[in-house]
């Protein structure tokens, strides 16, 4: 009988890994120590373990607006994470480049000296949190860190380890070809390039062909004793696919171009192209790819195995979640009577090996184990005290220096003839009903949501908090005492005309009666609204008192509350605003 159980029990860890190793790379969220690998401080008997924890490009920012139903990002938090989860002695932490400024072609660019002073206090914020990671850091170099005013003196105010193999003459960048971090009694080496195609790659004086110096760079690499080699690449996933078919020896490529979108938020699992794994982080920190190695030192005594000889092992949140999909597919099909027996029986023996894999340590079971984690960056991860501190005083900074600097700085007035902003007190002289519906709308408490949190003067976020920002007539970053919140007139239009003479030839005057989705969407981006939909959002800003007759029109279906409550629903909750 007991041979017959060990062999069962055999034959379940067989299907149990064939099921753990199709999982690939899940999404993740946190695993407590207890719950997972081993935890950091009491790492399993005879194992060493690494982790490499990949940024992309951060793009110069330090946490999320806030604004959507699952903010991404954080310093704080992803800073909380590294170090909840890794030893300092053993990780390693590394980013691609275009790390210092935003994207002079996004939302975010700077255009003016203001808005540069504020990137520059972000750039600060950033390279002090990452430098001080210490000799465990490696960093790039991208076209967006050459983007303020002072070019490549940008580097020098914000110095980091940055490395970058397709240039000839590093001097002027301050960078070096390629740089070697001991860990775990190994070493790792990490180097970037650039594909010279990609727009704004120009920025970067003296690119060369990436393909032959990342073959020269490796070939060092390996000479000067280097036991794996991780190459970030400022690229797209195809040129990066191609450079690892095409260059011999790389064991972890990172893709730092990541299409926009749902992508660039939580970019992609790990894949394996030939004998090299590609790791593709979201950008702005707010993914971060977790490569965990446990080697056992009893089959590899010194040093870091090659990719080669890696077995991928699921996160156990992974194995958790597959678990779980199996049992609820085992409930449904055991309530339908014409279920197949057969089959049912199946999903119990996957749902036994599971449970049995689970009960027993994955990374202990191979020599070297790989286990892939995108990580989302998020309020639900711990929180690193400095870079929250940071960050605090980096919104005082902030309220401090633009209070003084746009005091008395009002927008220009209109054109002889066109309309100026009156306020809603003057609205609500005839439209007093409409006000009673407004002010239990979000759009009411606007700009309380950013006096709140002290960035009331913050450029980043005023413009669509306020009434008729920087328009003729309007509201300024310190000069909005009368058009703070979203008011009437956001949507309807300066009113100073219609309030002269309200109606002619019994229709209301010089007022817009109804907001466009144009005017809705410049402040309701997929960045900052992401459940925005525009009869959805309609039906919560109309109703008794303000366009009663067009709230019947729209009918019944989801308002922009509902969505976005369901939004919260499926993220898990909401999280506190940071930025």
């Amino acid at each position: 009988m007991r041979a017959r159980t060990n062999d069962m029990k055999t034959r379940l860890a067989a299907v149990a890994a064939a099921t753990l190793l199709t999982l690939g790379g899940a999404c993740g969220r946190w695993d407590p120590p207890s719950g997972g690998p081993p935890s950091p401080q009491e790492p399993a008997a005879e194992r060493a373990v690494v982790d490499i924890f990949a940024f992309g490009r951060v793009l110069g920012t330090i946490a999320p607006c806030g604004c959507t139903t699952e903010p991404l990002g954080g310093l704080n938090y992803a800073f909380g994470y590294i170090d909840q989860r890794s030893r300092a002695q053993d990780r390693l932490v590394i980013e691609p480049g275009s790390f210092l400024f935003p994207d002079p072609t996004g939302p975010e660019a700077p255009t003016d000296e203001a808005e540069w002073a504020q990137a520059g206090e972000r750039a600060g914020l950033l390279q002090k949190r990452f430098a001080a990671v210490g000799d465990h850091l490696v960093s790039g170099i991208g076209p967006t860190d050459l983007t303020a005013p002072d070019k490549a003196e940008a580097l020098r105010r914000f110095p980091l380890p940055r490395t970058l193999a397709n240039v000839a003459d590093h001097a002027p960048l301050g960078t070096a070809p390629y740089r070697l971090v001991s860990v775990a009694g190994g070493k790792i080496a990490v180097t970037t390039i650039v594909d010279p195609t990609l727009p704004g790659a120009d920025a970067i004086p003296g690119l060369q062909a990436p393909e032959e110096a990342l073959t020269r760079e490796i070939a060092a690499a390996r000479a000067a004793g280097a036991d794996l080699v991780v190459v970030q690449m400022i690229a797209r996933r195809p040129q990066v696919e191609a450079l690892v078919g095409a260059v011999a020896g790389i064991d972890v490529a990172v893709v730092g171009q990541v299409e926009k979108g749902e992508r660039a938020r939580v970019g992609s699992p790990a894949a394996k192209v030939g004998e090299t794994w590609i790791l593709e982080p979201g950008e702005q920190a707010q993914t971060i790819s977790h490569l965990r190695l446990s080697i056992d030192r009893k089959t590899h005594a010194n040093g870091i195995p090659r990719a080669a000889s890696w077995t991928a092992v699921p996160t156990r949140a992974a194995r958790e979640s597959e678990l779980a999909r199996v049992e609820a597919r085992l409930t449904k099909f055991r309530e339908d009577p014409a279920a197949d027996p057969t089959f049912i029986r199946n999903l119990e023996g996957e749902r036994d090996a599971l449970k049995l894999a689970l009960d027993g340590d994955g990374e202990a079971s191979a020599p070297v184990s790989a286990t892939f984690d995108q990580v989302k960056v998020t309020c639900k991860l711990p929180s690193d005290d400095a870079a929250a501190e940071a960050l605090r005083a980096y919104d005082a900074w902030v309220a401090e220096q633009n209070r003084a600097r746009f005091e008395g700085v009002v927008p220009p007035a209109p054109a002889a003839g066109e309309a100026s902003y009156v306020g809603m007190d003057e609205c609500e002289s005839c439209h007093d009903e409409a006000m009673t519906f407004w002010r239990d709308t979000r759009h009411a408490g606007a700009f309380k949501t950013l006096h709140d949190d002290n960035k009331q003067y913050d450029l980043s976020c005023v413009g669509c908090h306020v009434t008729g920002f920087r328009k003729p007539g309007g509201s300024e970053v310190v000069e909005n005492a009368h058009l703070q919140a979203v008011q009437c007139e956001q949507c309807h239009g300066p009113g100073s005309r219609h309030v002269e003479e309200p109606e002619v030839g019994g229709k209301a005057n010089a007022i817009r009666r109804e907001a466009p989705i144009e005017v809705c969407m410049e402040c309701h981006t997929p960045e900052h609204s992401d459940t925005f939909d525009y009869n959805a959002y309609l039906r919560d800003i109309v109703g008794p008192g303000h366009g009663e007759g067009a709230r019947l029109a729209l009918g019944k279906g989801p308002t922009g509350r509902e969505l976005r409550q369901a939004g919260f629903d499926k993220a898990g909750g909401a999280c506190k605003k940071k930025m």
